[in-house]
């Protein structure tokens, strides 16, 4: 469970949003940053930090689950996406700057 060659915040967003909405049981998905080596270009979000995103895997699934999730996303995901490498990307902002301007991948990180 994957989206690649993301080179777009809306594409970002988007593509999130379809793989959180069909993989709910999925816990944490990782952001890489192409060109990044030793971890350095990886963030990361757990869904169950978001309860608004984690309360809709208890609702029935509607066909405006997407737009839900990428509302709930654009409104909480620069405040809870975690980003290691704070001396590289101070903020979501200019992760995801970076991750545009050279390309990443979004990941599904297995349940623990």
């Amino acid at each position: 469970m994957s989206s690649v060659d993301i080179y777009d915040e809306q594409e970002m967003m988007l593509s999130l949003a379809k793989l959180i909405a069909s993989n709910l049981y999925v816990h944490t998905w990782i952001f890489k940053i192409d060109d990044e080596f030793n971890g350095r270009g990886i963030a990361y979000l757990n869904i169950d930090h978001v309860k608004s995103l984690s309360a809709l895997r208890k609702r029935p699934q509607s066909e405006q689950l997407v737009e839900q999730i990428l509302e709930l996303l654009h409104k909480h995901i620069a405040r809870k996406a975690i980003i290691p490498m704070k001396t590289l990307y101070r903020d979501w902002g200019e992760y995801v700057s970076a991750f545009c301007r050279v390309g990443g991948v979004i990941e599904a990180a297995p349940n623990c």
